[in-house]
Parts: C-alpha cells; sequence; structure tokens
C-alpha cells in the first residue's frame, strides 16, 4: 500500500483506513506492506501488528512531499509484491509505473482531492490528473462512497464502491485533569484536520451567535498552520482547540460529548462522523452526499450558514437528554448495521482477485 503519510500516529482518513484494513488483510493470509514517510512514522521501518512498515524518502513541501515519496515508492512496492494498492487522488498519478513492471494496480479514491480549499490552482490541477491517470490505469479502482463511485464509473465497470468502517466505541472513563475547561455532556465535538473545507469558519461564528455550550475544535494543521492561527484568533471564548488527541483522549471527548459537529465542505466518507456515529452521539452536519450517506435518517443537516449553526447548536441545548440518546442509539445502530471494517476487508480482498485476474 503506498501514498499515505504512516497508519498510526497520524491524523487522516488515509492513514486511519490503511491502519484498520492492513492487519485484517493479515489475518486473512495475505502479506501486507505499508510504505511510509518516515517523518510522520513513529515506529519506523519494521513489522506492526503482522503488517510490514518500510519508510521510503521524499522532500517534506506543502505540494511535492506526497508525489515524490509515491514516485519512489510504486516501482520498490512493484518489485515485491503482486498487487500495488495506490491510496488518494495524488498518488493515483503514479499507479502507471507499477503496471509497466507487469503488476496489479487498484486506486482508492477516498474524495475530490482537487476540491480541497487548502490548495492552489496548480496543486487542485495535480490531484484532479492525479485522479484522471490513476483511474485509467488501474485495474480496479475502490471509491469510498457512492457519490465518488459515480464520478469513477466515467472509467468503465472496473469500480468498486467500498465504505469505510468503524469500529465499536471503548468507552472512557471522564478525567478533569485532561481537560479542566469542561464538562462531560456539556460540550459539542468537531473532530478532524483543522483545514478550510471543513467548514470551521461556520462553527467559529455560529459560536459568536449563540453563547451556549463550548465548541470543541480537536485536530491539528493540515500544511495549514497559518489559517488556523487565523481562526483561533477570531474565536470567542466558548470555543476551545485542543490539538490534536488519540487514544484514551479521544475516546473520552467522543464519550463525553453533547453532539458531534461536521460542517464540512467536502467530504469522502468522514471516518470521524462514523467514530460520533458508533459512540452514539446525536450529529449534527452538513448536507453533502458522503455525509448523508452515512447518516441516512439519524442526524440533523444544517444549511452552510453561521445563522443555520447557531439555531441547531440552540436547539438542540434545548431538546430532553432522553430525546438525545434515542437519536444517538438510532445513529450507532445504523452504523454497526452498515459500516464494518471485516465487511471491507472481505471486499477488497474479492477486488484484488478481480485485479489479479485482469
Amino acid at each position: 500500500m503506498i501514498g499515505l503519510r504512516a497508519p498510526s500516529g497520524v491524523e487522516g482518513g488515509v492513514e486511519a483506513a490503511v491502519a484498520a484494513l492492513a492487519p485484517r488483510l493479515v489475518a486473512a493470509g495475505h502479506e501486507v506492506t505499508v510504505y511510509c514517510r518516515a517523518r510522520y512514522n513513529p515506529l519506523g521501518s519494521c513489522m506492526h501488528e503482522g503488517v510490514r512498515l518500510v519508510d521510503v524518502p521524499t522532500t517534506y513541501g506543502r505540494t511535492s512531499e506526497a508525489f515524490v515519496h509515491t514516485l519512489l515508492a510504486a516501482p520498490l512496492a512493484a518489485r515485491h509484491h503482486d498487487i500495488v494498492h495506490v491510496h488518494a487522488c495524488g498518488p493515483a498519478l503514479f499507479a502507471p509505473l507499477p503496471r509497466l513492471l507487469g503488476r496489479s494496480v487498484v486506486v482508492t479514491l477516498h474524495g475530490e482531492d482537487w476540491q480541497r480549499e487548502k490548495w492552489g490552482p496548480v496543486a487542485r490541477g495535480a490531484l484532479r490528473a492525479g485522479a484522471e491517470v490513476g483511474g485509467r490505469a488501474a485495474d480496479r479502482i475502490i471509491a469510498v462512497s457512492a457519490s465518488l463511485a459515480a464520478w469513477a464509473r466515467r472509467f468503465g465497470d472496473k469500480v468498486s464502491h467500498i465504505p469505510n468502517g468503524v469500529a465499536p466505541h471503548q468507552p472512557a472513563a471522564w478525567d478533569p485533569v485532561v481537560f479542566p475547561s469542561l464538562l462531560p455532556g456539556r460540550y459539542h465535538l468537531f473532530l478532524g484536520r483543522l483545514v478550510p473545507e471543513k467548514g470551521l469558519d461556520l462553527l467559529v461564528a455560529a459560536a459568536h451567535l449563540h453563547a451556549g455550550d463550548p465548541l470543541v475544535v480537536t485536530g491539528g494543521a493540515s500544511h495549514t498552520d497559518a489559517w488556523v492561527r487565523r481562526l483561533q484568533a477570531s474565536a470567542p471564548r466558548n470555543v476551545v482547540f485542543t490539538g490534536s488527541r488519540f487514544d484514551v483522549e479521544k475516546r473520552m471527548l467522543l464519550t463525553h460529548a453533547r453532539s458531534l459537529v461536521l460542517p464540512s465542505r467536502t467530504e469522502g466518507m468522514p471516518l470521524v462522523l462514523l467514530e460520533g456515529m458508533a459512540a452514539g452521539l446525536p450529529v449534527l452536519a452538513s448536507g453533502i452526499a458522503p455525509i448523508r450517506e452515512a447518516l441516512g435518517d439519524t442526524g440533523t443537516f444544517v444549511d452552510p450558514t453561521p445563522g443555520a449553526w447557531s439555531d441547531a447548536l440552540r436547539l438542540l441545548e434545548c431538546t430532553p437528554e432522553a430525546i438525545l440518546r434515542a437519536r444517538g442509539e438510532r445513529a450507532r445502530r445504523r452504523v454497526i448495521e452498515h459500516f464494518s471494517w471485516e465487511r471491507a476487508a472481505r471486499s477488497h480482498l474479492q477486488v484484488y482477485g478481480a485485479a489479479v485476474e485482469e
């Protein structure tokens, strides 16, 4: 698997998906290698959960990092493996390389990355080109949402829609020492990378209009440090930025939040949404297609204006706890029924088999 930063200790949907899938593919009897960018891989080159991690160098720049890393990793992966699985649009630009070396290629589209607001025109063009080149070169294409699958069908009938999965939520007891300014059950939670397309500007503007329960923003910048500083400077006091949180601290925030909020303008299949649903949280979210696909009728869709978000937060805080718990339980049941990493792993194996037969 190539195209990601590293499968552990890093925020990002691609990284989380590979971290969940790779050990399950190993458990099914296959050898899996993940090619990592050394800066993001705290484990180094090693065996972890049966998965071989291999660090490959790159140039650490805003736009060049993924491209250079994949350019170097693609022929290395092709030398040692029957199938090269390329993740994301940018790295897919190099999908032809393993094909030229006689290997089967699978490309996963995790989102329409060329629409992400953090990229300039050149980077957006390269990302769109990656999706087009990878789509044509791949033996099989995996799309994580129905809307992505519909877009990818321009490349023929080699597209499989395999949604991301989620593990069952493991509750964590509240520790006031970790989050001393928060009260359990009295905050709204945003999880994810702090990038413009997540719609955080709407939440910050809504917080100016509604001085209710705090908004907790959990996540780190992704080549967006200057934008994050401006966002923090403009935020009122009832917006709490916690930085990145992992493991028990992340589970603690999910366990005790009043709601999960996700005002994204573009997504693939957001894992943080599935995690919030698995934790039984009521969800306020934008109405874009991948979010509607995940939530079904279990969440509340909010128009993309500060006033609409302020009103939605105010209404939720006035809703009886029993109704909120029932709403969250419906979301939890839906995610258990429809979004499973075990099912996703089985579907991946079917796609790999079809790719090898080409």
